[in-house]
């Protein structure tokens, strides 16, 4: 077998592959000779067909045998004899497989990026001093007060603004409905409401009023082909209502569960830090993987970018999906979102090379207990038992990804403890 290696660039290859005619040969014997025990050939007995009636036989079957063994055959020997580490699955191309001539094939592979790894440890990162202000607590009790807000029937009066109206409403472009009317929705009545004008205009309307008005679509309407367009909405106001704010004193702090005012502000304090705290971390932590991701810059393989765009990409799109957008409309923006997600997805791959080496160069191993508490927390978050998830990641093949993400996460909480970490 004769083979070549050309670097296409720092984690891509070709490698061009020849079998000699010999070696060919030799496998279409072998092959030949397998048939030969269960062929079924009319005027002989199972596998008791001459070897010359077999090879007559089977030619098709035997050509295509003989392929299946030599391009892996072929592929693994190149692959030892000029040492490449591939990543992922080859791509197989150029095949010439002819009578009486040598077999040739290329395999195009990508391989692990080689790099040298620029200083870890020391860095210099800032976290940012937890600090609760009373500002930050009355800002929080008003966000509760909101919460627990009644809402009141008015009777006797026409629609004000601030008011709440409930309502059944159809919406109409170029005389056409654009969706199914919409039963018992609540509209805000404030001048910024989702669709401007239509507030100002349903003041004065009373219950069982029912009346067409004329406005203009949002220019971000999630259907981008109505967006800023005239329509006509017809609206049939059901109810009206008042927000009540509850005062805030010990009652709201008892419909919250707890004692009293005091101690409902402590219990916001407690939870204010946490979250505090948790965001710094994480700030921390970001300020530690853009200083890797910064000072490490090499090529990462296509296809792991690829795939990871894709998962970005679809993310996105499920989110805004969930928020009224359309699906054939987002599909339309696929080049808008690649060029939007594209540079994060190559920083996101190029980190978990990083990470990779720097756990091979610290020794940094997944343990059985890592595990086990992985699927602890798994499993309190899911309110699924541990069993179960451990089961489902095994049936699921998922514990090669699992191993994966607690190595990573070891990986960042050693560097974070060998950083010099400023409080500010």
């Amino acid at each position: 077998m004769k083979s070549k290696v050309k670097l296409i660039d720092e984690c891509s290859a070709i490698l061009e592959i020849e079998t000699s005619k010999e070696t060919i040969s030799k496998a279409f014997d072998e092959v030949y000779n397998e048939i030969a025990k269960v062929a079924n050939i009319p005027g002989f007995r199972a596998g008791k067909a001459p070897i010359d009636m077999v090879r007559l036989s089977y030619a098709k079957a035997a050509k295509e045998e003989v392929l299946k063994r030599l391009v892996p055959e072929g592929y693994r020997k190149a692959l030892q004899e000029h040492e490449v580490n591939p990543i992922g699955m080859p791509e197989i191309s150029d095949l010439v497989f002819e009578d009486d001539k040598p077999f040739t094939f290329k395999a195009k592979v990508e391989t692990r990026p080689k790099f040298k790894l620029k200083t870890y440890k020391g860095l210099n990162l800032e976290k940012k001093k937890v600090s609760i202000t009373d500002e930050d607590i009355d800002k929080t009790i008003k966000s509760l007060q909101e919460v627990n807000a009644k809402y009141a029937t008015i009777d006797g009066r026409p629609v004000q603004m601030g008011d709440y109206v409930v309502s059944d409403m159809e919406c109409y472009v170029d005389g056409k409905a654009i969706h199914k009317k919409r039963e018992n929705l609540w509209l805000t009545m404030e001048k910024d409401s989702f669709v401007p004008g239509l507030a100002e205009k349903m003041v004065g309307m009373k219950k069982g009023d029912e009346t067409d008005i004329d406005a203009k679509l949002p220019e971000k309407y999630p259907n981008e082909k109505l967006a800023g367009k005239d329509a006509r909405y017809h609206v049939l106001v059901k109810e009206i209502k008042e927000k009540k704010l509850p005062n805030i004193d010990d009652e709201l702090a008892k419909d919250l569960g707890k004692d009293n005012l005091d101690s409902l502000k402590k219990e916001i304090v407690k939870e204010l830090e946490a979250r505090a705290i948790s965001t710094a971390e994480i700030n921390v932590e970001n300020q530690l993987l853009d200083k890797l991701s910064g000072d490490n810059v090499f090529r990462v393989p296509a296809s792991f970018v690829a795939k990871q765009l894709d998962h970005m990409i679809e993310d996105a799109k499920r989110k805004l999906q969930e928020r009224g957008f359309g699906k054939e409309e987002l599909d339309k923006k696929n080049k808008e979102f690649e060029d939007r997600f594209k540079e994060d997805a190559e920083k996101q791959i190029r980190l978990l090379f990083i990470l990779d080496e720097i756990a091979s160069k610290e020794k940094i191993e997944i343990t059985e207990e890592d595990i086990s508490s992985a699927f602890k927390v798994i499993a309190a978050n899911s309110g699924k038992e541990e069993g179960f998830i451990k089961d489902y990641y095994e049936k699921e093949d998922l514990m090669d990804n699992l191993k994966d993400k607690i190595r990573e996460g070891k990986t960042v909480k050693f560097l974070l403890d060998n950083s010099k970490i400023i409080e500010k």
